[in-house]
């Protein structure tokens, strides 16, 4: 019996670096699913109808080709999520380290208000790109299942890594690595 649910619990993890093989918080906020896999195209952040379903803190809407050309860290997170907030320094500290490399950060808020977010952005100097994702879209198109979630995108938007549940400067490294070489 043993066997068969340590089996059952293997097969449901996501593909990539489960947050529990290194002992990383991570907040589930859904069933676990598989979600985008390496190797696959990202897709937009815009409705079947094309209407755009990310939005920055003014409100003018993203799109994945705002980032067209670069190497693109997306990372699902809330104000509220503590794995999140003792990340965020260490998501900026990359991001300025990564600068000549044309890395872009896009953080992307579920379902919080505006206000909210602009002052924790404010608050904890996070200078990249925050997204707004309120009807929690965006992750679901993504699959991505918990807090916080990352995806590492390649110059032409292909999903070259992902990681599930807080990262260490160090993981962060090994993981940029993917989309902007050694």
């Amino acid at each position: 019996m043993a066997l068969i649910g340590g089996v059952a619990f293997v097969a449901t993890r996501p593909l990539g670096a489960a947050p529990s093989a290194t002992g990383a918080s991570f907040y589930p906020i859904g069933p676990s699913v598989e979600g985008l896999r390496i190797g696959e195209s990202a897709p937009d952040f815009v409705s079947t109808e094309q209407k755009p379903l990310l939005v920055d803190l003014d409100g003018k809407p993203i799109r994945l080709a705002d980032f067209a050309g670069r190497p693109l860290w997306i990372v699902f997170w809330t104000t509220w999520c503590t794995p999140c907030q003792q990340e965020a320094s260490h998501i900026r500290a990359a991001y300025h380290a990564h600068r000549a490399d044309d890395l872009a950060v896009l953080a992307i808020d579920l379902q919080e208000p505006t206000a909210a977010v602009r002052e924790y952005t404010v608050s904890h100097q996070l200078d990249y790109e925050i997204g707004l994702d309120p009807m929690a879209a965006v992750k679901d198109l993504y699959g991505a299942w918990g807090l916080p979630s990352h995806f590492f995108l390649d110059g032409n938007g292909v999903i070259r890594d992902r990681y599930f549940g807080e990262m260490t400067p160090e993981l962060m490294e090994e993981h940029l690595r993917a989309i902007i070489g050694s």
